[in-house]
């Protein structure tokens, strides 16, 4: 067996590459005058819509696109007016089912001075192509409107350039203008408002567009101001359902999302077998890391409580002896698993548990929690790793990110911690494989769904993706089952039970020792954790439900790879467009390449509720494969965008986002393994390495991208069964990389005497004082 390795060098940085700025439609295309007109009117009856609004709200306008498009295509000029971005608008985005493909929806938030001045724009470009285009302008007559005098090739389009702009002008628009309503005519279907008009029964937390006013404004407008609403932020609240129901009556435009603020939170209770703690004992723990756990209560009488530091959150007087089962439960998994479980013995040992009981066992304030939960963060930056077991019946939104998700992707965008979030379970067995439930839809959590012992999926399984896009859950371990119950130790003693609740702590566990006694980021952790789940020809078809596959269940299999493939780590920091290594020396076999490879990305984005399902504010980009003597890289996953030869209109959004996962913070790239692989030729003379690049691209202006941590285990296995591991670390080092093989053993070591020399130092300085 090999073991992994570390890589440590420089990598480099370089800005992106300056375009030719024209403006332009896909090669072949055109808009009609026709196209104008239906546009023009969708906005006229928007206008009127707002007109005869009373409430004095700043204007929702939804754009309903032909397709799903990337940020290059979003509308820039329609709807702005003055220096404020389009862009900066934006207060939600959706996708719709049209005729024939998904759309996208962006609603915007304008005065609406914008509105009147998009319909005396969209009138006068309407009236140019009637005039001088024939009612249809091209993409190359675009080209040749934005292309400079004296680059343009022949005396009859300068003739014709100069007529077009006159006309223009004489409808006092700019070219700049006109050029930019085209191409944004081009990708629009149509122009609305949206309604939200069905009442409910049960209390919600609602997200509303945010329209730029304070909770005490909105209130005022609606004349609800004497209304005792909670607000998580300015434009989260926790209402009731009368005042759910005034406030879609009277402004049923205001409303982006409403979420049930009740879900039930159980375990699955299977066999019981009445042991009590009689004849169990554990050591006293001593310098073991420390994981978070945010659930029900805790029983302070069990056998290993001395494991577990506990601050109970809940009002005593709301207590009942069966909020102790849950929570208590989970954290012997965490302290104890193994022992409880030898035949799953993760090889991890023991860890310590902080524990905040925030819940009952059964229905629950979403808002109270999440207020909780953030507390708790804020409040105990040592720890990193944080399970939480808990969730909703309820399917997530397919358009909209749950309040809970939302909350866990912002305190891991803000701290350096992880989240292990159960996949949640399926109650209603007559719901077949049902939406998973929040927080399971967290985006930068790792979510873990369970299966049997033998692999395969559970009865109780729920599945992803989230959003319409990330796949969700992120891997699978065993959870129990009714033949292969999960032995847990609770406030009842000793019990089998099954559910995603008890497959999410051992996820946990290994996190925690690949974090603190390994000593790796939280990226490089999930990463490797992933990357072990994901077999060289996995059934994507199973995806939604197992996520990348099932975790091997002992820590050396994450740690260890066979003779024939090297597995190493490689991490740093985006800190601009493009950064890159031309410089990771693969060995070669008679001038060829004889292995398939696979590589693992993972970072951590800032991500913005009122985005929708554009949720995530950055994308990181992944290249890795051969060079050639120009220094292109070739991608073992054929991925070209950001290409400089890749073909204009060749990569559609849906396509690299299905295909490339593009705005995903988890990618997986890989080479299948074939009948008959073959190896790879060298592509240049004077380099044998391969190269890396992970190229950043931002939604949004505020550029929270910058400095975007990110951590990727790359794996080559040679197709031949030869081992090449040392000869790669020989390369390595001859080409300036330090490397780290990563021994379990040794770190282990360094790990215990480090914190020991810590725990002692603190206990001098104690009896110092």
């Amino acid at each position: 067996m090999n073991k992994v390795l570390e890589l440590k060098g420089k990598f480099n940085h370089a800005p992106h590459p300056k375009t030719s700025g024209l403006v332009s439609l896909p090669k072949g295309k055109c808009v009609e005058r026709a196209k104008l007109e239906r546009l023009l009117q969708s906005l006229i009856h928007v206008r009127q819509y707002w007109r005869e609004e009373q409430r004095g709200f700043r204007p929702l306008v939804s754009v309903y696109y032909t397709r799903i498009i990337p940020k290059s295509c979003r509308m820039g000029y329609i709807l702005k007016k003055g220096s404020v971005s389009a862009n900066s608008t934006i207060v939600g985005v959706k996708f719709s089912n049209g005729d024939n493909q998904r759309q996208h929806v962006f609603t915007h938030c304008v005065p609406l001075e914008n509105i009147d001045s998009a319909l005396h724009n969209l009138h006068h470009c309407e009236q140019v192509l009637a005039e001088y285009f024939s009612s249809t302008i091209t993409a190359e007559q675009l080209i040749i409107l934005g292309t400079k005098y004296e680059k343009l090739q022949t005396a009859s389009d300068v003739q014709w350039k100069k007529r077009a702009e006159a006309c223009i002008s004489a409808h006092g628009l700019s070219k700049s203008l006109f050029l930019h309503i085209i191409k944004d005519a081009y990708y629009i279907d149509n122009f609305r408002v949206e309604e939200r008009t069905q009442q409910v029964t049960e209390s919600q937390i609602i997200t509303l567009y945010d329209t730029g006013l304070t909770q005490t404004e909105i209130l005022r407008k609606l004349q609800m101001q004497d209304e005792p609403i909670k607000a998580l932020d300015a434009v989260t609240w926790l209402v009731n359902p009368a005042q759910y129901n005034r406030i879609i009556s009277a402004a049923p435009y205001l409303v982006s999302m409403a979420v049930s603020d009740f879900g039930r939170i159980r375990a699955l209770p299977f066999e019981r077998d009445g042991m009590n703690g009689a004849g169990f004992s554990i050591p006293a723990p001593t310098t073991e890391p420390v994981i978070g756990v945010i659930d029900t209560l805790f029983d302070k009488t069990v056998y290993f409580s001395s494991w577990v530091s506990y601050v109970p959150m809940v009002l005593e007087d709301l207590i009942e002896p069966d909020d102790y089962v849950h929570g208590t439960a989970v954290s012997s998994l965490i302290v104890d698993g193994p022992v409880l479980n030898p035949h799953i013995d993760d090889g991890c040992g023991r860890f310590r548990v902080r524990h905040f009981g925030v819940a009952k066992h059964d229905r629950n304030s979403t808002a109270d929690i999440l207020r909780k939960i953030r507390q708790i963060v804020e409040t105990n930056k040592d720890i990193k790793v944080w399970n939480l077991s808990l969730g909703s019946d309820l399917e997530i939104e397919q358009n909209f990110m749950s309040p809970e998700g939302a909350l866990l992707d912002e305190i891991q965008f803000q701290n350096d911690v992880i989240f292990v979030v159960a996949g949640t379970n399926n109650r209603n067995r007559n719901r077949h494989e049902p939406r998973i439930g929040a927080p399971a839809d967290s985006i930068n959590s790792l979510v873990v769904n369970a299966v049997t012992i033998t692999g395969t999926k559970v009865e109780y399984a729920r599945r992803g993706p989230v959003l319409h896009f990330f796949k969700k859950p992120d891997v699978s371990t065993f959870g129990g089952d009714r033949q292969d119950g999960m032995v847990v130790y609770s406030s009842r003693g000793r019990m089998k039970d099954a559910g995603t609740s008890f497959a999410a702590p051992w996820i946990a566990r290994k996190l925690a020792y690949l974090i603190h006694v390994m000593g790796f980021s939280r990226e490089v952790a999930k990463a490797l954790l992933l990357d072990s789940a994901v077999q060289w020809n996995t059934d994507t078809s199973k995806r939604d439900i197992l996520g990348f596959g099932v975790v091997p269940k002992h820590i050396s299999d994450i740690l260890r790879t066979p003779g024939n493939e090297i597995k190493f780590i490689v991490q740093g920091v985006s800190e601009a467009y493009d950064t890159y290594t031309y410089n990771i020396p693969v060995p070669l076999n008679n001038e060829h390449f004889p292995y398939i490879a696979k590589a693992m990305l993972c970072y951590f984005p800032k991500c913005s509720l009122s985005q929708g399902v554009d949720y995530t504010d950055t994308e990181l980009d992944i290249h890795f494969g051969r060079i050639d003597q120009k220094g292109k890289i070739y991608s073992i996953n054929d991925n070209k965008q950001g290409d400089d030869d890749a073909v204009p209109g060749s990569q559609y959004e849906e396509k690299v986002r299905n295909e490339y996962r593009k705005w995903d913070n988890v990618k997986h790239i890989s080479e299948g393994v074939k009948l008959r692989n073959s190896p790879r030729k060298r592509l240049s003379p004077s380099s044998p390495n391969w190269g890396m690049t992970i190229k950043k691209k931002e939604r949004l202006e505020n550029h929270s991208g910058q400095g975007l941590h990110f951590g990727v285990v790359v794996t080559l296995k040679e197709i031949n069964g030869v081992n090449r591991y040392a000869e790669f670390m020989q390369l390595c080092r001859a080409n300036g990389w330090f490397v780290n093989e990563v021994d379990i053993h040794a770190r282990v070591n360094v790990y215990t005497k480090a914190e020991s020399e810590v725990v002692f130092e603190d206990e001098h300085t104690s009896l110092g004082g």
